[in-house]
């Protein structure tokens, strides 16, 4: 099963990295990503074309090279562009995100089963995570009514994008992990930005009580990501929660301050 991980690339307000793995079998992926950004804004989205293999890739390629041309246009505009291109291919599956410089908000949308979710930098802000709104449909087959949410965005905040490729519970495991490994002293502890090095893959599975995963102590652990890489995020994620029965892809944006961070 092939694994890439990119490194994490600064651009002047968010620092991101995805890491992806290509269907047993397969010499391309069917799920891609793209990100884009001007001086006012930054485009991210992730894309998931049906099946997998050539074809899956081709309709993958096409909504990226649509997304990419026409990366000015608003979200509602880029997904409706994308569903008239798409119509004699595979269709897709896609989660897209606009992050506004000027404000500090972020506009984003699913259509299909592509997960998206902000982990908070701060602990104090509540709610500590937010989910991203999940539309019906394929692009270049059916397209339901389109609802974009806007919600705050601010400094250190994660923005993770990812494929059904991911198993959909990967976030409160990731907290759940994180959670267990401050409970036993004898794991292990989070480093800093190291996360990706630990071997949680070898230890014995944990169990934990529907409370536990809900709980808001259960991310608490959203403080420590300040320090974590992008790079490290996506690869722990794609390490331990692909499925393994599809290509699978995660984007991980982090938002920086307003003058770009030394290295």
């Amino acid at each position: 099963m092939a694994h890439v991980t990119g490194e994490t690339v600064y651009l002047s307000r968010v620092a991101y990295s995805t890491s992806s793995v290509i269907f047993p079998g397969q010499n391309e992926s069917g799920d891609l990503y793209i990100i884009k950004e001007f001086p006012e804004k930054v485009i991210v989205g992730v894309v998931d074309g049906m099946g997998h293999g050539h074809e899956a890739a081709i309709a993958a390629k096409c909504a990226v090279d649509t997304l990419e041309a026409n990366a000015d246009l608003s979200i509602m505009k880029l997904v409706k562009l994308c569903h008239e291109k798409l119509k004699n291919t595979r269709g897709v599956v896609l989660a897209l995100a606009s992050i506004n410089y000027t404000d500090d908000t972020l506009t984003w949308l699913s259509i299909g089963n592509v997960e998206g979710v902000l982990l908070r930098a701060d602990s104090e802000t509540k709610p500590a995570y937010e989910s991203i709104f999940m539309c019906r449909g394929v692009l270049g087959y059916n397209l339901s009514q389109l609802y974009a949410t806007i919600i705050p965005i601010s400094k250190g905040d994660l923005l993770i994008l990812s494929t059904d490729g991911i198993r959909s519970d990967y976030f409160l495991r990731f907290a759940a992990d994180s959670q267990f490994n401050t409970w036993q002293p004898s794991y292990p502890e989070w480093p800093n930005d190291n996360l990706a090095s630990e071997p949680l893959n070898d230890l014995e599975e944990p169990t934990y009580t529907r409370d536990q995963i809900y709980s808001d102590d259960s991310f608490s652990f959203t403080k420590g990501l300040v320090n974590i890489s992008p790079q490290n995020v996506a690869e722990y994620i794609t390490k331990r929660f692909v499925k393994g029965s599809d290509d699978a892809l995660v984007t991980v944006v982090k938002y920086l301050e307003k003058n770009k961070p030394s290295r």
